[in-house]
């Protein structure tokens, strides 16, 4: 292994209490992994050693040797007993900290008596687990599948005007969830591709849908830094000119109104409306309804969940709040609605829109085709009113 080669070595992971992976380079051999002294890669955490173990190069190869450690080194979850040969795409648990093996890095070093702590196999953490090149395989390969969560109308009787566009992985090596997907992406800069890939693969198939649906799609904030989104859109505008679309921006993100602006304007010229997602998780943006209005608001779980045992000033307060946005003639969506006093609540409040388990799961386009057929309904007119009202 060449000099070029061992800089683009690196490990990356999460440390204890930090939200965002840190990457470490490996620039030099013997590579060491500890809590405190002269080591390369400095994890200031009390149940990882002082010196933990190394890694260090062998007939061009990487090797990890453990400096017999307190709480143990284990390499995709199997505990390191003699020195162990690693590879690209490698997991590597220093105790519970856990990092995988890649290449191309940044470094970024930090500064207690070693606790003990439990380290069974079973108590590792998992969110890297399957690894980059497994994820860059399900994306080459685009192994998802779309699923689709129905939008109702909550006028006089209850109608599906569209589907939220969710999504599985279906490989092997790695979880289903979305959620897990985006978490092994995010580790290994690849969040953007595989939203991408959600979105088109869910776009392509959404045709099949009964009913002529709206298409609410999910955006990720590492697009939304460039004009990939654009595009994507703008290709699945050519292949599907007459599918009623609409981009979900999640309320986090929408910070910046001249950005937001310019988003808004494209997606109009491309006849696709905008919702602000997940309104209430955290800051709320009010300033940005105003000045960059979206079509939808979808009002967070986390306002909607016993919605029907608040206490009065809180559902007078999401009723004011209701009342105003539908005033800015922006429709308001109640996401993770579970029983159906939540939904009357949210009925007599004032929302014009809801989804949630209580109207239905996510599910294949085939589950919804056969729900069709099973019980068809006379839904494309009202279909067809939402989505002018709305474009």
């Amino acid at each position: 292994m060449d000099q070029e080669d061992d800089a683009s070595w690196f490990l990356e992971g999460y440390i204890e209490g930090e939200r965002v992976p840190r990457r470490f380079d490996i620039k030099s051999f013997p590579f060491r992994i500890g809590r405190d002294g002269d080591v390369d890669a400095l994890l200031p955490i009390t149940h990882v050693s002082k010196l933990h173990a190394e890694i260090y190069q062998k007939d061009g190869e990487l090797w990890l040797h453990d400096h017999a450690s307190s709480n143990g080194t284990f390499v995709n979850r199997n505990r390191v007993s003699a020195d162990v040969r690693l590879g690209e795409g490698d997991i590597v648990h220093f105790s519970t900290s856990e990092f995988v093996l890649g290449r191309a890095a940044l470094a970024t070093p930090e500064h207690l008596q070693t606790v003990l702590v439990p380290t069974s196999t079973a108590s590792l953490p998992s969110r890297l687990v399957g690894g980059a090149p497994a994820l860059r395989e399900l994306i080459g390969e685009q192994r998802v599948a779309p699923y689709y969560q129905p939008i109702m109308c909550l006028g006089p009787e209850t109608q599906t005007i569209g589907f939220e566009l969710l999504g599985r992985g279906t490989h092997e090596a790695l979880p289903q969830s979305p959620g897990e997907l985006f978490r092994i992406a995010e580790s290994a800069g690849l969040e953007a591709a595989l939203s991408r890939l959600f979105r088109r693969v869910g776009i392509d198939a959404a045709p099949q849908l009964p009913g002529s649906p709206r298409l609410f799609v999910n955006s990720h904030p590492a697009e939304l830094v460039s004009e990939d989104i654009l595009a994507t859109f703008r290709q699945a505008r050519e292949r599907l000119p007459d599918l009623a679309l609409t981009l979900e921006v999640h309320e986090g993100t929408v910070n910046d109104a001249a950005s937001m602006r310019e988003l808004r304007s494209a997606l109009t010229d491309l006849d696709i409306g905008l919702a602000y997602d997940d309104f209430g998780a955290g800051q709320s943006r009010l300033l940005e309804l105003v000045e960059v209005p979206p079509d939808y608001l979808k009002f967070d779980i986390s306002l909607i969940r016993d919605l029907h045992l608040a206490p009065p000033a809180r559902q007078k307060m999401l009723q004011t709040l209701v009342s105003m946005v539908r005033d800015m003639e922006i429709a308001c969506l109640a996401e993770g609605i579970e029983r159906a006093e939540e939904l009357e609540a949210c009925r007599a409040i004032g929302f014009e829109f809801a989804q949630g388990y209580l109207l239905g799961r996510p599910a294949p386009v085939e589950s919804w085709r056969e729900a069709a057929r099973a019980q068809p309904p006379d839904n494309d007119a009202s279909t067809r009113a939402v989505n002018a009202k709305r474009a």
